[in-house]
């Protein structure tokens, strides 16, 4: 027995006929006969007085139909008071990102609470890392998606480790280091580098910077730009090698840059995506957006 058994048995007495219940409930007539037949047989009585013309109910067949109606509207009623929980779940939580990062998680995770819990708005603002940490600090960011690096020093902050993000490096196709798959800092010292302004991204700047210096250079900077989109052209022309991190959109069409990029060894997860906030934050929806990252679909 099942509840959809008790759905089609609850038809079938409704209509009194099991041509007019199978049309009811989209299911066809031997599979509705089936059904009925195995539930008197699970219960070894019969619930049906069957005619040539007539279907009626035995007095087993009144008894059983009244509990499972009941059984039946229980559920279904359970069904309101999980969806009426889920309404109650109102508010607003106001959510910082950086522009070039590749944010599917985010947008995802933001689309799958709206479906549970409609009543529950969201703000998005874009900025730079250090746009975004002034408003998670001031309080004006409820929660930020950002690089690890980007959180550093800052105190009363919460992290929440979402993705690996690695510093790699970009070369031409037709450049000698484009014969390997990974590639060890000391190899690109005597290079040219095509590198961000740090105005724009100063944490991860500084990271690959501070890379560099303890292999023992300092990079030669050929050519300073405001994004990485900007820094791979030119690396596609063969104006040097770039740092960009896995993350990054511009990963996503790397093909009509025609380059390739190459990981860093033995490097640390400095650069990973993170979820960052407050430990004072007291916006009850920070758990929810959290629990639905760690946990997506109540996996």
């Amino acid at each position: 027995m099942n509840l959809l058994s008790l759905k089609y048995f609850i038809a079938v007495a409704e209509y009194s006929s099991f041509t007019k219940a199978s049309e009811h409930l989209y299911v066809t007539q031997p599979t509705l006969s089936r059904q009925i037949l195995d539930l008197e047989d699970e219960f070894g009585v019969q619930f049906f007085i069957r005619a040539r013309h007539s279907l009626t109910l035995t007095q087993a067949g009144i008894l059983f139909l009244e509990e499972a109606t009941e059984i039946v509207n229980k559920c279904d009623n359970l069904k309101e008071i999980v969806k009426s929980e889920n309404d109650k779940k109102i508010g607003a939580l106001s959510i910082g990102y950086q522009s070039f990062l590749n944010t599917k998680l985010m947008y995802n995770t933001i689309k799958s609470i709206t479906k549970k819990y409609p009543r529950i708005d969201f703000s998005l603002l874009r900025g730079t890392p250090l746009e975004l940490r002034h408003q998670l600090i001031t309080g004006k960011c409820d929660v930020i998606f950002a690089l690890n690096t980007c959180m550093h020093s800052i105190p009363n902050i919460e992290c929440i480790n979402l993705q690996e993000n690695k510093l790699q490096i970009a070369v031409p196709c037709n450049h000698h280091l484009a014969n390997y798959d990974s590639v060890n800092m000391k190899d690109i010292a005597d290079e040219k580098f095509i590198l961000l302004n740090r105005d724009i991204s100063p944490f991860t700047v500084d990271y690959a910077i501070s890379l560099c210096m303890k292999n023992g250079f300092s990079p030669n900077a050929a050519y300073y730009v405001n994004d990485a989109e900007k820094a791979l052209l030119l690396v596609g022309t063969g104006k040097g090698i770039t740092f960009l991190h896995s993350m990054n959109k511009a990963t996503m069409t790397l093909d009509s840059y025609d380059i390739k990029l190459l990981t860093i060894e033995n490097i640390d997860d400095e650069l990973n995506f993170v979820l960052a906030y407050k430990k004072d934050n007291q916006n009850p929806l920070i758990s929810i957006l959290i629990s639905e990252l760690i946990h997506p679909n109540g996996e």
